[in-house]
């Protein structure tokens, strides 16, 4: 019998094959795909802190609306 987090992480991944593979076929084909793969990185990293400070903005917005503060 198969958990929800093995089936979970079973269906993340097909997810995320979908996204890869045409990234790696774009990377591998570039003029200097070094270069491309640094540069889809650096997109990722960013994208990934600016969720991260938005999720973080909005936890601190709870917070201050729980305790009955002004903004």
């Amino acid at each position: 019998m198969q958990t929800k987090q093995a089936i979970r992480e079973r269906t993340n991944s097909r997810d995320l094959t979908q996204f890869i593979e045409p990234l790696a076929s774009y990377i591998s084909a570039a003029e200097r795909p070094r270069e491309a793969l640094l540069s889809a990185l650096s997109a990722l990293f960013d994208e990934v802190q600016g969720i991260h400070r938005a999720t973080l903005m909005h936890i601190a917005a709870g917070r201050v609306d729980s305790l009955g503060l002004a903004c």
